[in-house]
């Protein structure tokens, strides 16, 4: 379908056949944030054929908005560029939760030309939409300059207006669906990976051992006497020292490593492409750190730490090997006389629960 002529009665052809149906659907097809902006882009394109046009979304605590999406001569300038809160235009939209039309920026005062000095663009005139489902309005959509010359209309306005109410509601349902996976992922209290996604984890660095003949290695914590702090100080408090121990635990590896609360008062560590002197590297500075949080702590958090390097002959025990290594370790600081069979209790309960 070739795109509209500026006379009106050209536009209004174009919109009746069918065009609201297929961004319709083409904007609700689409399964992620940036799919669903492609298509808002795309489609504003074949209807209006500004200069510039761009999509903006709107941080909820600043107010700013970023330039999530950019299309024309400008574009590779203004990505990412920010817009402090109620700056410009789109500033003024945003705000205001209202859609306008600018004929002419040169006399009209809300007009701010900070992005056009930095993109060496010269904007003459802008039509905006607010984003908005629910009164929340988290984006703009901003076109500039028809490619004509001439100024933007009211019907185009209006046809802005029912694609950015398409665009919102298809936003907000990507924004839901990020949120969605974000709790399939992570535990609540400590906001680190839930015991799902590190076995996922888990698994494909074993299918990469297997396969190439890596190696990973593994940490795994427990707070000792979790029972006894919550039964003494409560279960607020209980959950401060989980959290904690989470913090602690971030701070003393690497970015890259993937950290997760793998049981009521477990944690585990998984060191990608590491070997064992990497994963004892990292026990040694959550002592280290833990030690220096128990100058003036109450209670005091005292944990017991297992590593093991996985390779192609143990990697499918690893977990069971890193259970027995904290283990050991829990019986050397606890109770020197416990049993072995004691240890291998706890052990079988923990290898049933991964299953």
């Amino acid at each position: 379908m070739e795109g509209p002529t500026d006379d009106t009665s050209d536009v209004e052809e174009f919109v009746r056949l069918d065009f609201f149906t297929e961004i319709g659907k083409a904007i609700a097809a689409a399964n992620s944030l940036q799919g669903t902006m492609k298509q808002v882009m795309y489609h504003i394109g074949r209807v209006f054929a500004p200069e510039h046009w761009s999509l903006m979304l709107r941080d909820q605590k600043s107010g700013e908005l970023t330039f999530h999406l950019v299309t024309g001569s400008a574009a590779n300038q203004l990505i990412g560029k920010k817009l402090a809160r109620g700056t410009g235009v789109a500033g003024w939209i945003a705000e205001n939760g209202l859609p306008l039309i600018v004929a002419d920026v040169t006399t009209d005062k809300r007009f701010d030309p900070q992005m056009d000095r930095i993109a060496n663009f010269e904007t003459k005139s802008i039509i905006g939409v607010p984003l908005v489902n629910r009164d929340r309005v988290f984006g703009v959509i901003e076109l500039i300059n028809k490619i004509n010359g001439k100024a933007f209309t009211p019907l185009e306005l209006k046809i802005l207006t029912v694609i950015a109410d398409f665009a919102a509601i298809a936003i907000e349902k990507s924004y839901y669906f990020r949120a969605l996976r974000a709790v399939a992922l992570l535990d609540p209290l400590t906001n680190l990976y839930n015991r799902r996604i590190v076995t996922r984890y888990l698994t494909r660095e074993r299918d990469r051992v297997i396969r190439h003949g890596t190696r990973f290695s593994v940490l795994l914590l427990d707070v000792n006497d979790f029972k006894s702090i919550n039964d003494t100080y409560g279960h607020v408090v209980g959950d401060t020292v989980l959290r904690t121990v989470a913090e602690i635990i971030k701070e003393s590896v690497r970015k890259i490593d993937i950290v997760a609360r793998y049981g009521g008062d477990e944690f585990l560590v998984l060191l990608t492409d590491s070997g064992i002197e990497a994963a004892d590297a990292a026990r040694a500075r959550i002592l280290e750190n833990l030690a220096e949080y128990n100058l003036e702590a109450n209670p005091k958090i005292k944990c017991s730490i297992g590593t093991h390097e996985a390779d192609s002959q143990n990697v499918d025990n690893i977990l069971e090997l890193v259970d027995q290594a904290m283990y050991r370790d829990k019986a050397r600081h606890e109770d020197p006389e416990a049993s072995y069979g004691d240890m291998l209790g706890h052990l079988d309960e923990f290898i049933e629960s991964d299953d």
